[in-house]
């Protein structure tokens, strides 16, 4: 998942990979990575292979807002554009969970 935009702009990552750990990063604040647990990660894998993000738009962006931010979301083979402006469920609660992973401070 990469995070841009808002009014100050920014630059955040956040990759999950397969041996359960998360690679986080944002322009401000650095990098981190973490290591999940058995049951974070299993709840990141359910959240991923929810059949409710086959009926997720390839892209929603409410083009006449400003300084919203921007995820795009690479997951099975597809690649989704939000500005999180229309509720979708599935993947607002991928969104949230992975934004868990990013630095604080």
């Amino acid at each position: 998942m990469n995070i841009s935009g808002g009014f100050a702009g920014v630059a955040r990552s956040v990759v999950l990979r397969g041996d359960g750990t998360v690679r986080a990063s944002d322009d401000r604040k650095g990098s981190v990575v973490h290591r999940t647990t058995a049951a974070e990660f299993r709840e990141l894998r359910l959240l991923l292979g929810d059949p409710a993000l086959d009926d997720v738009s390839d892209f929603t962006v409410n083009m006449s807002a400003a300084d919203m931010f921007q995820y795009e979301v690479s997951f099975d083979g597809r690649t989704v554009l939000t500005d999180r402006s229309a509720e979708q469920p599935p993947l607002d609660a991928l969104i949230s969970a992975l934004s868990e992973y990013l630095p604080k401070g």
